[in-house]
Order: structure tokens, then C-alpha cells, then sequence
């Protein structure tokens, strides 16, 4: 009788410690958290969904939850204040709320850890490269576009990697998580295809937000592309030596305007684009309007283009300044595809052809525009 009762004592116990091996045990510190703070274990997109909790006990916490399946869970106060993410694997993880990791002890949390310290270097890397962080260091153009340089080297590198981690685990819940914060990090066209192999079982209740927003990246990040490549042709196409591109517009009169007629028929044209919204535009426009004044008599034709909405805005500009030049202002359709037709990116941009029409300076500044109208004539 005696035996039975040891061996099915033993048989419970080899039960019960079989058991243990999938239950993931959580110990923590938050020192800075107050008597009786509550914590709770959710699921990371959705911490509103308490999984588990604890009530922290001289900074101290602990927490035993059971899966078979590595979860990538959050465990916070639902402040939103402070928060640590944890892989949810059997084996004993240690958390401490205001370290340097999120957590440690097993080796998908060590992995985890690697990930978002080097998710948050690429992101601080990038912010640095943002125009208003370069400029206020006060560096050098050719400096600047090192840093660039290196910037977009680093970011190719954490694509490979974040990459070969999604694949990695893409048949775990750990993958999702992954896959979801590259999501604004990682280039989206090497993202998206990714989604669709998350099983369906451990998509979270913002898959569908996530992947509809790498794809509207795609497509802006597309559309970007496509057009620095079409205002790169437009520049060549449009570089000086070569011939102009002919159009014809309203003029804010209402009358039609072919620009060939306007260089067949002067010695020059001076092709203008500029916007009523530019800071000091009057005092630009009233120094061309002297130019012209002193120079249209001996050949030069000035062709204003106004990339305005209002024709009516920009006709109040043009008797404020009273320029009698040929001015264009069509925001229904024509003046942004004649910018973009001379590779327009900036304003203002000046564009001289002589009588032959051949493009022979673009300049960005009526100063320049100045100084070559004096050199010609």
C-alpha cells in the first residue's frame, strides 16, 4: 500500500513539474512605484485587454503566466507612464521597471532587447538627418550630405536585420510584433509582403490599422519616386544648351499665350515662375519690373508664371508692383504642369532663352537675373 501511495505521489509530482515547463515566470522592481500600484500584463496593441495582473509590494512584483506559444506581452499601470515589454517563454524572465532593458533571462527577451535598441538608434539617427537638426548644427553642405550618406547606410542595415528577425519567428506571435514595429521604420516595399504570412491565429486587433498604413507609405513613397524621377528628366530636359519646352496658357486677362510667339520675337525671354505667398515677392517682382523696364526696349521679354490658386490674388500683386510684362496664372490646370515641365521645385526659378530657343541660364534669384540681364545687354 505503501508503494502504490509513493509511486502515485511520485507520478503527481512528475505531473506537476512537467507542467512548470511551459509557465513563464515574472519577477520584477519598480522602485518608484507607490504602495498598492497595480500592474497588469496586456497584450502589446491592445492594453486595454488585461491578460494577468499584480499589486506591486515594496517596488517588487511577480507574476506566473502559462503558453506554449512565445507572446510578446506589455506590462504597465495602464498610465501609459512607464512600461516594459516582455517575450512571454517558459524559463524565468526578470523585469526592472526604469533600466536599461525591457526585460532579461531568456533568450527571446535578449533578442527582444537588441531589437528595440537598435529600432530606437535608427530612429534618433534619422532625426538627426531632419533639415531643422542639420541646420542648427551649423555644418558644412558637403558635411551634411555625409551624414546622409551615412544615415541611409545605417537604415539599410536595419532593414536587413529587422528583416532577417521578422522571417525568423513570422510563425510565431513574435514575429507580429516585430513586423509591427518596423511599421514607419523599415522600407515598406520590403515589409508589405510579410504581412500576409503572419498566421492568422496571431494577427492583433491592429493588423489590418498596421498594414493599411505600410501600404499608404508604398504608395507615397511610389509616388515620391516617381516624381523625383520625373522632375530629374524635366531638368535635363530643361538644362541650359538645350532647347525650351514650348506651352501655351491664359494670361490672368484671359487671353491665350503661346510661348513660342513670345521667343520668336524677342532677342530674349525670360521665363519667371513665382508664387504670391513668397516672403518679400513684391520687392522681388518690383526689381525684375525695373529690369524690364530698362531692358525691354533692346529685346528682352519677360513670360511670368504664377503657380497662385487664386488669379485673382495674383492679379492684385501684379498692379500693386505694376509690372506690364506677360503674366500667366492658370491654378485650374497648366501653370503646375509647366513647372514641372522645367523641373520647378523651388520658387522663384528663372529661366533665359534667346532668340533661337535655346535655354541658356536657370537661376533661383532675381539678383542673378539681374546681373546676367547686364552682362547680355
Amino acid at each position: 500500500m505503501k508503494k502504490r501511495l509513493f509511486y502515485l505521489l511520485s507520478a503527481l509530482l512528475f505531473i506537476s513539474c512537467s507542467g512548470d515547463k511551459n509557465v513563464c515566470r515574472i519577477e520584477g522592481r519598480y522602485p518608484s512605484a507607490s504602495k498598492g500600484t497595480m500592474l497588469y500584463v496586456t497584450p502589446f496593441d491592445d492594453i486595454l485587454s488585461p491578460i494577468d495582473s499584480a499589486v506591486v509590494k515594496n517596488g517588487r512584483f511577480a507574476f506566473e503566466i502559462a503558453d506554449t506559444v512565445p507572446y510578446v506581452r506589455f506590462i504597465s499601470s495602464q498610465l501609459v507612464i512607464d512600461g516594459n515589454y516582455v517575450v512571454v517563454e517558459p524559463g524565468a524572465v526578470k523585469v526592472e521597471f526604469g533600466g536599461d532593458d525591457f526585460a532579461v533571462g531568456t533568450p527571446a527577451n535578449e533578442r527582444l532587447n537588441r531589437f528595440m535598441a537598435e529600432k530606437e538608434r535608427i530612429v534618433n539617427l534619422r532625426r538627426m538627418c531632419e533639415p531643422e537638426a542639420l541646420s542648427a548644427l551649423s555644418i558644412s553642405e558637403t558635411m551634411s550630405d555625409s551624414i546622409k550618406d551615412f544615415v541611409s547606410f545605417a537604415s539599410d542595415v536595419f532593414d536587413t536585420y529587422a528583416l532577417n528577425e521578422i522571417k525568423a519567428n513570422i510563425e510565431t506571435p513574435v514575429g507580429y510584433f516585430y513586423l509591427f514595429q518596423s511599421a514607419g521604420v523599415v522600407t515598406p516595399s520590403k515589409l508589405l509582403p510579410l504581412f500576409d504570412r503572419v498566421p492568422v491565429q496571431y494577427r492583433g486587433s491592429l493588423y489590418d490599422v498596421v498594414k493599411n498604413k505600410v501600404e499608404t507609405e508604398q504608395r507615397d513613397a511610389a509616388m515620391v519616386e516617381k516624381y523625383l524621377d520625373d522632375i530629374w528628366k524635366s531638368l535635363v530636359a530643361t538644362a541650359v544648351g538645350k532647347e525650351y519646352q514650348n506651352f501655351e496658357l491664359d494670361d490672368i486677362n484671359g487671353g491665350k499665350v503661346l510661348l513660342s510667339d513670345e521667343v520668336n520675337s524677342n532677342r530674349y525671354t525670360l521665363l519667371f515662375f513665382w508664387g504670391g505667398w513668397l516672403d518679400d515677392v513684391r520687392l522681388q517682382l518690383a526689381k525684375l519690373a525695373n529690369a524690364y523696364d530698362k531692358y525691354k526696349s533692346k529685346g528682352l521679354q519677360v513670360v511670368g508664371v504664377s503657380l497662385d490658386e487664386s488669379v485673382d490674388n495674383c492679379k492684385r500683386i501684379c498692379n500693386e508692383v505694376a509690372i506690364d510684362w506677360v503674366q500667366l496664372c492658370n491654378p485650374s490646370g497648366g501653370s503646375a504642369e509647366v513647372a514641372a515641365a522645367y523641373g520647378v521645385t523651388e520658387l522663384p526659378v528663372a529661366v533665359l532663352i534667346n532668340k533661337r530657343g535655346t535655354i541658356i541660364s536657370r537661376m533661383t534669384n532675381v539678383e542673378d537675373v539681374i546681373k546676367r540681364l547686364k552682362e547680355l545687354f
